[in-house]
């Protein structure tokens, strides 16, 4: 038995778009597009000694916690709840 394929004679539904940031500005281009003004230069750079710091605590974190292909939300919050709070704990000793 032969099939036919369907051809619609109305126009594709439109696709949904990522929202665009609340803490930015926008400028709208047309009614379609709008681009957001927020630039590299005025985001806020991470410290260099930031990504030494994050491999450090996810060691440790994965040595508490183990290290899983799959987790289940509690293991993977608790171990993500770990690191933040000893990232916090180090910033306020350094002050």
């Amino acid at each position: 038995m032969k099939t036919k394929k369907y051809k619609s004679k109305e126009k594709p539904l439109p696709q949904a778009e990522e929202p665009v940031a609340t803490y930015s500005t926008t400028a709208a281009i047309s009614n379609d597009a709008v681009i957001s003004s927020l630039t590299p230069e005025s985001s806020v750079e991470k410290p260099e000694e930031f990504d030494a710091c994050y491999a450090k605590l996810k060691a440790e974190a994965d040595a508490i916690f183990g290290v899983k292909k799959r987790m289940t939300v509690d293991e993977y919050f608790g171990k993500l709840r770990y690191m933040v709070n000893a990232y916090y704990d180090n910033v306020q000793d350094q002050d």
